[in-house]
């Protein structure tokens, strides 16, 4: 990365947005894909890196346009290779494979990335997935002081693979990551009929599907009930990512957004639907 020759201030111009997690099997990469769709669609040109050598699900997904990564012996170094390479892109997607958190963190002090990113108005959004379990927590916790508010936080809720969360609700570690500021995403709950329908149109064509792209493209053969569920899904998770726009894309985009206001429904009299006039 080359140093910018702008003076440093609050508008950040790169983001790189990468999960730090132990534990697999959270929906990690659907919502990384997700993510990427909603980038698109917004306008915001975004790079992906793929360090999941055990599914590629981004990278099959996203095929031609999302590189895959092998860690190799030294993951920490292309890690790194990616860190220099952030402002390619406006924002810098990271698909890691579970288990790479201490990797990660090593790449990112090994280089101090905070302040390389300072450097050309960067930022990095870490994405986190609490679940109820000691361990997984205290991975968590220490990522946390790791990193501190050197970077951006997004606490992630999958209720589809995390069904509660008891251990992090009104924890220490909740309050301090909201004292730094973090932003809240909770992943929709996908109807489980729709979701086995998408990966039987995955089964058929042989790799994996995004939703947009199973929405758009004719020779996904969509079930048209589904095509509707589908849909809905994703404009609630899109109305969800415009909502935190601010930790996980630059800023000028971010601000150009106006998320959508939910108006609450017109309050209902009881007996509106009966003729009182015919019962008296």
């Amino acid at each position: 990365m080359k140093p910018s020759k702008d003076p440093i201030t609050s508008e950040i111009k790169h983001r790189l947005v990468v999960p730090i997690q132990t534990r697999g099997n959270l929906g990690k990469s659907t919502e990384a894909i997700a993510r990427c769709e909603w980038m698109s669609q917004r306008g915001v040109s975004w790079k992906g890196r793929d360090l999941d050598a055990f599914n590629r699900t981004l990278s099959t997904t996203y095929a031609g346009i999302v590189d895959f990564i092998e860690p190799g012996q030294e993951p920490e170094g292309e890690l790194i290779k990616i860190f220099r390479r952030i402002t390619e892109a406006e924002v810098t997607v990271i698909d890691p494979s579970a288990h790479m958190n201490r990797t990660i963190l090593q790449a990112i002090r090994m280089v101090r990335l905070p302040e390389l990113c300072a450097d050309v108005a960067a930022r990095v959004t870490v994405l986190i997935y609490p679940v109820d379990e000691v361990s997984d927590m205290d991975d968590i916790a220490h990522t946390f002081e790791t990193l501190a508010d050197s970077v951006d936080w997004v606490i992630v809720r999958n209720p589809v693979k995390i069904p509660t969360t008891k251990f992090f609700q009104g924890s220490e570690l909740e309050a301090q990551l909201m004292d730094c500021g973090a932003a809240r995403l909770e992943i929709p709950a996908l109807l489980s009929d729709t979701r086995n329908h998408l990966r039987s149109r995955e089964i058929q064509i042989g790799r994996g599907l995004s939703p947009a792209e199973a929405l758009k493209n004719e020779a996904v053969q969509l079930d048209m009930a589904h095509r509707i569920v589908l849909e809905q899904w994703l404009a609630d998770l899109f109305s969800r990512f415009d909502a935190i726009a601010g930790h996980l894309i630059p800023t000028a985009k971010a601000k150009a957004l106006k998320p959508a206001v939910s108006q609450p429904p017109l309050p209902r009299r009881r007996t509106s639907g009966v003729n009182m006039e015919n019962i008296r």
